[in-house]
């Protein structure tokens, strides 16, 4: 008796021991880290993520290629919890996911930062949309925020919380003494696109931001499509 209760208790501990940290991530409804996809069974991933996780810029590049072969290929979807995870740690270098040394962030790499989000606007999804709205946040580059703002727009879920965050940073933009024009263009064809989706987006806020746009210090392309879209809300 003695030894089958040992079988039985061994046996009962060898599901539990299995158990990888990617389930334990889907069990409890939380997105997956960069850092549980170490259990993963997916060699792809598992190169990908070690990619992703390299010190050097290179490498983080070729991880972002890799994925967007999976994207081509139709190999990853919106639901891809693990693609999602390398995303948001790349999306993040040198910003919210920092690496230091001597006091100085030695990952600091706008255009991997930049190339996440167009690969986050293509991939698209609630999970992809989230990880945008955390960049538009915390992104100090025009650039990258150009990428992320644009992307948003090409997911186009339109709810208040992705119009809010874009008008944030266009209103941000806008009262610079030198303001981005690549980034308010972005800016622009996103809500156009948002404008098509949904109930529209003619509120207030973004009345007068598209206002501002067009009495300010923006090259004409910027200006004459600031005033085309006010023209179609107010249509």
């Amino acid at each position: 008796m003695k030894v089958v209760f040992g079988i039985v208790v061994v046996l009962l501990l060898i599901p539990t021991f299995g158990f990888s940290q990617s389930e334990e991530a889907r069990e409890t409804q939380r997105p997956l880290t960069i850092e549980e996809l170490f259990l993963s069974q997916d060699i792809e991933i598992q190169i990908i993520r070690s990619q992703a996780l390299a010190e050097d810029r290179d490498s983080k590049l070729l991880s972002l290629q890799a994925i967007r072969g999976m994207i081509n290929s139709g190999r990853t979807s919106a639901e891809d919890a693990s693609v999602l995870a390398v995303l948001d740690s790349l999306a993040g270098e040198g910003v919210y996911r920092v690496v230091r040394q001597g006091g100085s962030v030695v990952n600091n790499y706008p255009e991997v930062r930049r190339q996440s989000a167009n690969l986050l606007g293509e991939i698209g999804g609630e999970g992809s949309k989230t990880i945008l709205l955390k960049m538009m946040a915390d992104d100090p580059e025009p650039m990258v925020l150009s990428e992320a703002v644009f992307a948003l727009g090409q997911i186009g879920i339109n709810d208040p919380e992705v119009t809010a965050r874009i008008v944030a940073v266009l209103r941000r933009n806008n009262y610079q003494v030198s303001p981005d024009n690549n980034l308010a263009y972005s800016t622009l064809l996103a809500l156009e696109k948002l404008a098509g989706a949904g109930d529209g987006i003619a509120r207030p806020d973004i009345l007068q931001v598209l206002i501002e746009v067009v009495s300010g210090n923006y090259i004409d392309i910027v200006k004459a499509k600031a005033l085309d879209i006010l023209s179609n809300l107010r249509n």
